[in-house]
């Protein structure tokens, strides 16, 4: 199958995420690969003005919430992908491949969606056992001394860091998960208009 042409945007945030080969996880501690990835996303916000919303890496992927205010999303993940390779594999001493593949893209051009994607993006390791809830994973952009996170104006939103906190812990329902799955496998987020009011009826943080 045909790799679906970009969807270039400066305004719209993308999910974006991409796993290892074979589904095997990184060759390195969690704590080193963390520390790649952190470095190369900052190469992205300087070199290529990437603005990341959410980041979460899990045993053998990762998922990336942002935006690109010069719609060069490709240039971004090239750069990404490529330098986080070779400094892992350096590190692990080890040669091939690091990526199973090009990443996966899935531009989100509703608020709803949004912040389900977000909220969605923070649970993944509750829901895979790595922690028990999303505050306490360590490998994640909710932390705070990482300089990325969007979390701080929505704290403002939902009533401080505490309100954020208990509704980015709020569970989802298994077919809440579905329905945000399958709208971040397609290149344009959406769900079946049949589902909207399901899909809205989902709590998120109160516009500006």
């Amino acid at each position: 199958m045909s790799r679906a042409h970009l969807i270039r945007s400066d305004q719209h945030p993308y999910h974006v995420t991409a796993r290892c080969y074979n589904q095997d996880p990184f060759p390195v501690s969690r704590s080193e690969a963390w520390a790649i990835m952190l470095e190369e996303l900052s190469r992205g916000e300087r070199n290529f003005c990437l603005q990341v919303h959410a980041f979460v890496m899990m045993d053998n992927h990762f998922h990336l919430l942002c935006e690109t205010p010069k719609a060069n999303l490709d240039q971004i993940m090239h750069s990404f992908q490529k330098n986080v390779a070779v400094k892992i594999l350096s590190k692990a001493e080890r040669k091939g491949h690091l990526w199973g593949g090009r990443y996966h893209w899935s531009i989100i051009m509703n608020h709803a969606y949004y912040f389900q994607a977000y909220r969605y993006i923070f649970q993944n390791p509750v829901r895979a056992g790595l922690s028990p809830n999303v505050e306490k994973y360590p490998y994640s952009t909710l932390r705070a001394h990482v300089p990325f996170a969007l979390h701080d104006k929505l704290g403002i939103q939902m009533g401080g860091e505490a309100g954020l906190l208990n509704w980015l812990n709020q569970e989802l329902s298994l077919e809440d998960q579905r329905l945000i799955k399958l709208g971040l496998r397609k290149n344009q987020f959406d769900v079946n208009k049949k589902k909207m009011k399901l899909f809205e009826r989902l709590e998120r943080p109160k516009s500006d």
